[in-house]
């Protein structure tokens, strides 16, 4: 703000003292304060043709249930909602859908461990399945099949014995499984002591295992 604009706005407040007009005065002779002054005055005769229109007497809640509400951090809401009493508010709609999840719950658990598992209260048969490689010389013995995707760096035998005599076990459910064993992770063996063999379409034969419903444990060699 300039000192005119100063002395201007005191001017027009009627705030000036004699000094301070002499001053003002004085400034006004130049034509580009003549023209802010000109503005000013305008501007002061329009302003006193405006009519104010009184406020209501709710001005003050109306003006405060236009504000957006302020939305509270996901934190504090979670926290109020563990914390804070909260008042349930029932219709029949409600009872319904709660009668409704009620009802359907014994039947999606039952979708989802079988008959047997509810009258028993026991998870799904596995057998524990040992398989074991005769390989002197090798580093490592990884077994692969239908029942690891044939990943050649999920499954490993181990050599207890430090002999080259790789064993491992490993838990099965019911079914046929073909597998092979792959020896420092590039030579592709069939099992010799598997109960069967089956062509894998390029020339080489899987071992194959099969588990039935009421096998426990079995040694595959």
């Amino acid at each position: 703000m300039t000192r005119f604009e100063e002395l201007l706005e005191g001017h027009l407040a009627g705030e000036l003292g004699p000094e301070e007009e002499r001053e003002f005065t004085a400034l006004v002779a130049q034509e580009g304060n003549r023209r802010t002054l000109t503005a000013h005055q305008t501007t002061a005769v329009l302003l006193q043709g405006v009519g104010r229109l009184p406020l209501s007497p709710s001005f003050t809640e109306e003006v405060l249930a236009s504000l957006p509400e302020k939305r509270s951090p996901r934190w504090a809401t979670v926290w109020r909602s563990l914390w804070v009493p909260q008042t349930l508010r029932w219709n029949l709609a409600s009872a319904l859908a709660l009668s409704l999840v009620l009802a359907a719950t014994p039947l999606v658990w039952r979708a989802f461990t079988g008959p047997s598992a509810i009258l028993t209260g026991r998870h799904p048969a596995v057998t524990v399945i040992r398989f074991t490689l005769h390989a002197p010389g090798a580093e490592r013995v990884s077994l692969v099949g239908d029942f690891n995707g044939w990943r050649i760096d999920e499954t490993f035998l181990a050599d207890t014995t430090g002999h080259g005599y790789f064993s491992g076990a490993l838990p099965l459910k019911p079914g046929r499984y073909a597998y092979m064993f792959v020896i420092d992770g590039t030579r592709w063996v069939t099992d010799p002591g598997a109960e069967g063999h089956r062509d894998d379409g390029f020339g080489n034969r899987n071992a194959v295992v099969t588990i039935g419903e009421t096998d426990q444990e079995h040694d595959d060699t």
